[in-house]
Parts: C-alpha cells; structure tokens; sequence
C-alpha cells in the first residue's frame, strides 16, 4: 500500500474515506503514518491531516524560496475558483435547509435536489447563475445545469459519484480543507495579496 499512496500524496491528492477508502485506513494507522512521513522528509515534504481529521495530504516541509512561491502561486489560484465553491455550497445548505451539508461523508441525491430546486423560482436563478459562473455549458434545463455542477465538483475532488445509476454523490474529505482556506480569507479579508506569511498549510503543492 505504500508503493500506492506516495504517488497519490505527491500529485496532490487528497485522501479520505470515500475517495481511496484503503489508501485512507492505512495512513490512519500511527506506523504507517511515520513511515511514511519518513520518506517524505527525505525530499522536503511531510504529511499532514485537515483539521477535522477527513483527509491526509501532502505538503512541504520548510519553506524555502521556491515553495513559498509554488505555495503563493497555488492559493491565489484557489482564490480565483472559490467564489462558485461557496456559491455551490450555500445553494446546497439553502435547498437541504441543513447546514452541516458540508461535513464529509453527507449524502447528496440527485433527484431530491432537484425536487427542491424545481419548485423554488429563486433556486432555478441561483442554478443558472452558479453555472454561468463556473464557465460550465449544460444544455438549457435546469437538470442538465445541476448534473455538470455536480459532475464538475467531482473533477475538483469535493463530491464523489458512489451510485451512477441512482445519481448519488457523497462529499468527500477535501470539503474539510477548502473551508479551512475559506475560513482563512474571511480572517485576512483586508488581504489583497498572499504575503509568504500569510498562506495556510496545505496550499503548498
């Protein structure tokens, strides 16, 4: 299992549950942890968990000139795609009126959000707004908009398609760190520019 998570950690992959549910047992093991944090220090990067413990993923040990500036370079890129994440994210607390929709590991069914979306005129906008947003084409329907939001979100490592048949999705454990990044902007708001002090862990690789 060793031989399969290096190559996941280094590409930037984030590892839960329900993404590489063996990948993700095996590092929550305290041995495995350490061997392979072992390995990473070799060549400058360590593994690291998010807060909430969802995911394992891989970042640099000590910054030097030349992580600070991938680490610099990689945020402001987040900083540029996060406004359809939290639009994505407040449309689904606004339709399942629930607002740990977030945590990892919740249930999304395709069906039920639309059920919602189309009785609620104002949901219908918010859809269509969320996908010109996202620069995503979808067919002029407000299914065919969801299911590229959907499908889109499952390209960038937030949802996971665990029943293609029934169209259930499942949020996966990066949500954990993209709320960690979110949580940071609001506290430096003021920030115009990621100063090298200023970058969370995490936005490194």
């Amino acid at each position: 299992m060793f031989k399969q998570i290096i190559p996941l950690l280094l590409a930037g992959e984030f590892i839960c549950p329900f993404t590489q549910q063996t990948a993700h047992a095996y590092l929550s093991d305290p041995n495995h942890q350490t061997s392979v944090d072992a390995y990473l220090e070799k060549i400058g990067l360590k593994l690291v968990q998010t807060r909430h413990g969802g995911a394992f993923f891989c970042t640099h040990f000590e910054m030097d000139a030349d992580a600070k500036k991938s680490a610099q370079k990689t945020f402001k890129e987040i900083k540029q795609t996060l406004r359809p994440i939290v639009t994505f994210l407040e449309l689904l607390m606004r339709i399942t009126q629930q607002d740990d929709i977030l945590t990892a590991g919740t249930i999304l069914e395709t069906h039920q959000i639309m059920t919602v979306i189309d009785a609620n005129p104002s949901l219908r906008n918010d859809l269509q707004s969320l996908t010109n947003q996202a620069g995503l084409r979808a067919e002029n329907t407000d299914r065919s908009r969801l299911v590229k939001i959907l499908s889109d979100f499952c390209k960038q490592g937030y949802l996971v398609l665990v029943n293609p048949e029934r169209e259930i999705y499942r949020v996966t454990g990066k949500i954990e760190y993209i709320m960690e990044v979110i949580e940071f902007l609001m506290e430096h708001e003021a920030v115009s520019d990621v100063e090298e002090t200023e970058i969370p862990q995490g936005a490194l690789l």
